[in-house]
């Protein structure tokens, strides 16, 4: 079979995650289905395998996904198949032995948080400088079985945009829920509520939060691009269906929000004592 690589878009939030779960609508699981219907082959956790794992409610525009096929790649052929939340772009192929989710160079994301609080954005960034480098993150993630806590974060930055801040973090890999307790703890230390004092303490695996760290929201996380060394060639129907899913998506959210609006101005007046 030859191996191509395929970049992926997908909106998280009708999916419970991207690894394949029997009986559940998963990321993988929908691309599975898809690839076996284009190919008229027998396809499988082995021959689609994706470059990490996003959780419930993340999206996805640079996920990469590692296709083994007896046919030529056809993204727009397997878009075909694929229900409108899920858009493959470009794609390329690669050698057969290489592992999508060991041979990762690193992995960007991206998290929108609402600025409706007073954040203190330069103790926000003195924090960040805290968790770059190479760290146990075990009071920052989830255990996941046998899987070792040690891993390395590259870089943290923060930008505010229109009424968010926009915070990207890159590392080597990622724990379950690392990205998303980062955000919550940048949250917390730009509230004011614990200090600099306290991440320097859980990073160096000395204590944890007595109050705990709840993971941010999934729906504001992007897995924006795996990094690998090789450069992919764009589909241009891919990046085109890719743009207006987004675009409707848009529009679905804008008129829900509207309608929802509504809704509670109503409630508001029949629930209000006369």
């Amino acid at each position: 079979m030859a191996a191509f690589l395929a970049r992926l878009f997908y909106f998280g939030t009708g999916f419970h995650g991207s690894q394949y779960q029997p009986g559940l609508r998963t990321v993988q699981g929908e691309l599975i289905s898809a690839i076996t219907r284009w190919s008229g082959e027998s396809h499988d956790t082995t021959t689609v395998r994706l470059s990490g794992r996003t959780d419930r409610g993340v999206h996805s525009v640079g996920q990469v996904v590692m296709i083994n096929t007896e046919s030529p790649l056809s993204v727009s052929g397997i878009n075909k198949y694929l229900p409108p939340d899920i858009s493959l772009w470009a794609s390329r192929r690669v050698c057969s032995d290489f592992n999508p989710r060991r041979d990762v160079l690193g992995r960007y994301y991206r998290y929108y948080l609402p600025l409706d609080n007073n954040f203190d954005l330069l103790v926000m960034k003195q924090a960040a400088q805290l968790l770059i480098g190479s760290h146990d993150f075990r009071f920052l993630s989830k255990r996941d079985g046998v899987r070792p806590t040690r891993t390395t974060i590259l870089n943290i930055s923060l930008k505010k945009i229109d009424k968010s801040l926009m915070i990207e973090v890159f590392g080597t890999s990622f724990l379950w829920k690392l990205v998303r307790n980062i955000v919550s703890l940048l949250a917390l230390v730009g509230l004011h509520e614990i200090t600099l004092t306290d991440i320097s303490k859980i990073v160096n695996v000395q204590c944890r939060l007595k109050s705990g760290i709840k993971p941010a929201p999934p729906e504001s996380l992007f897995l924006m691009e795996s990094l690998v060394p090789f450069r992919f060639n764009p589909d241009k129907y891919g990046v085109r269906r890719t743009r207006k899913a987004i675009r409707g998506l848009m529009g679905y959210l804008e008129r829900s929000l509207i309608a929802l609006s509504g809704l509670s101005s109503e409630i508001e007046e029949t629930l209000s004592p006369a």
